[in-house]
């Protein structure tokens, strides 16, 4: 029974118990070696990313003050990259590539409503999004061929957009809607306004001010004259217009208002709607990625080293545990 062991000890017991490492060494080095051999083979692809500027694209491409626009073929700053990562590791751009390219028999997911559990799990092991110190991304890939393991590199990086898009026309769906809609009350209105005042000129109302002015100046100088007929029809034309002057003058008002209304209404609707349409990418690709016909894992040699020493440490806790308790080791 041993209560406490030196360094010295510990080495001449460990020579003493050489034949039983010898033993456990080799076993180890038997079954390490098979499961090694049986892990499938990976490959991997590396694809790299620089960020855009994220604008809307209205403001970026067809905004008319052009000293405040942002140059979009500038790289992102911080803020852009941190943007992208969220994207590229969100779990709608996993289920899209996942769909795309078929990884779920692939990578042998079951079809279960646990699917999207699993997929996460196998995703983390498979792909690898990080920020590099150049403040660009970095999409790692692996996949049991090198083709695959491009593809799938490439696809993550592409499917990005894709998300985005439909993220932005979610928001600008509905903004054109609103806007759309106060377009086209505009016009509407401005339509409504046109016919009453296309109603007021047929009963002679033209321009109530300039009309006012022009038939009283007529009228005095009948009355001067003493053109008593003269003087009679100017006041019939008087009275129509003070009959109808409050209401043209109103409605010349609303649609002077609606007039001068109409180009930002249209300007914003235009906006939205480019907004809504268009689709720029999120990200400039600085490489693409490429199969590699190098395997990236299983690191065979790594692991039959690990679990040989592994599998001796093991043995010589399980000695010196035996010895403690007093029954010495044969």
């Amino acid at each position: 029974m041993i209560e406490n062991i030196s360094a010295k000890n510990l080495i001449l017991k460990i020579y003493s118990w050489r034949m039983k490492f010898l033993w456990i060494t080799l076993g180890a080095l038997l079954v390490s070696s098979v499961i090694a051999l049986l892990i499938s083979k990976q490959y991997k692809s590396v694809a790299v990313l620089f960020p855009a500027r994220q604008f809307s694209v209205s403001k970026l491409v067809i905004e008319a003050n052009a000293g405040n626009q942002e140059d979009y073929m500038m790289f992102g700053d911080a803020d852009d990259t941190e943007k992208l990562m969220q994207l590229l590791t969100c779990d709608e751009l996993k289920l899209r590539v996942a769909n795309a390219l078929n990884l779920w028999d692939r990578w042998g997911i079951k079809d279960t409503i646990f699917e999207l559990h699993y997929l996460k799990q196998k995703w983390e092991d498979m792909v690898t999004v990080k920020r590099t110190e150049y403040n660009s991304i970095r999409v790692e890939a692996y996949d049991y061929t090198a083709d695959s393991a491009a593809i799938l590199a490439n696809s993550i990086s592409d499917y990005c957009d894709s998300v985005r898009y439909d993220m932005n026309r979610e928001v600008s769906g509905k903004i054109v809607k609103i806007v759309k809609e106060e377009y086209d009350l505009t016009l509407i209105r401005m339509k409504e306004l046109e016919d009453s005042l296309n109603t007021l000129r047929k009963l002679g109302v033209l321009h109530y001010k300039e009309q006012v002015k022009a038939y009283a100046k007529s009228h005095a100088k009948a009355l001067e004259k003493g053109d008593a007929a003269a003087a009679k029809r100017i006041e019939t034309v008087l009275d129509t217009l003070k009959k109808y002057g409050s209401a043209y003058t109103t409605i010349k008002d609303n649609l002077d208002k609606y007039s001068s209304k109409y180009p930002d209404i249209k300007m914003k609707y235009d906006e939205a709607l480019v907004n809504y349409r268009a689709q720029i990418p999120i990200k400039f690709r600085v490489e693409k990625a490429k199969p590699d016909e190098f395997k990236a894992r299983p690191k065979r040699m790594i692991i039959v080293l690990i679990s040989v020493i592994a599998a001796n440490l093991l043995g010589l806790f399980f000695f010196l545990i035996k010895e403690k308790f007093g029954k010495p080791v044969q």
